[in-house]
C-alpha cells in the first residue's frame, strides 16, 4: 500500500503517531494493507477534527480580521514603527502558513 504523505511534516507526524497508537490499542502488530489504509483514514480524521477544534472557527469576525490585516500591513510597510510583539505575531502566522505548505520530505535545517 502506498500512502501520500501530508504536505505539512507536522500534520504527517501527527497522523503517523495516531496510526501507530490505534494499531497498538487494538493489538495489531503486523497490519495488512487494508488495515493500514483503514487506520490511516481514521487517524487523518482524528487529526483533522482535533486541529479544527483547536483552530476555532474559520470565519474571523470583521473586527478581528481587520485588526490582523492592519498589524500585517504595518509590519510589512513600516516595520520600524511596529512593536516587537506585532512583528512576533506576524512571524508566527507566516511560519504556520509555511509549515502547512512544506512537503513532508523536506526538513528544517
Amino acid at each position: 500500500m502506498t500512502t501520500t504523505p501530508h504536505r505539512s511534516p507536522l500534520i504527517e507526524s501527527m497522523i503517523c503517531t495516531a496510526s501507530t497508537s490505534l494499531l497498538k490499542e487494538v493489538g495489531i502488530t503486523f497490519p495488512t494493507d487494508a488495515e493500514m489504509s483503514e487506520v490511516r483514514q481514521l487517524a487523518e480524521t482524528i487529526v483533522r477534527d482535533t486541529v479544527d477544534a483547536l483552530a476555532g472557527p474559520r470565519d474571523l469576525s470583521v473586527g478581528l480580521r481587520d485588526t490582523l490585516i492592519d498589524v500585517a500591513d504595518l509590519v510589512a510597510s513600516d516595520p520600524e514603527t511596529a512593536s516587537v510583539d506585532q512583528i512576533h505575531e506576524v512571524a508566527i502566522a507566516l511560519r504556520g502558513l509555511l509549515d502547512l505548505h512544506t512537503p513532508a520530505r523536506m526538513s528544517h535545517s
